[in-house]
């Protein structure tokens, strides 16, 4: 049986150097914007948020805001493709 006092949480940001997430929550935010403003937020939404979430289990404090951000961009961008046929 592990120790329960080395069981690591499984929710928690890796113990990695940040030097890689960052560039990774910036793709996810510049995609975010193609999301809204490009027309491709089918695509652009969902890679979006998973860079997103793949830079903050990196340990980037943007990864978090980046992949909410490729959300709501997503969600934007198929509105304003809706409302505009």
């Amino acid at each position: 049986m592990p120790d329960p006092s080395t069981e690591r949480d499984p929710f928690a940001p890796l113990d990695a150097s940040p030097r890689f997430a960052t560039p990774l929550a910036v793709v996810a935010i510049l995609l975010a914007i193609a999301a809204v403003f490009l027309r491709v937020e089918a695509i652009a939404g969902p890679v979006g948020m998973a860079i997103g979430l793949i830079a903050h289990v990196k340990g980037s404090r943007l990864g978090l805001p980046a992949a909410i951000l490729a959300g709501v961009g997503m969600i934007v961008g198929m509105s304003l493709t809706l409302y505009l046929r």
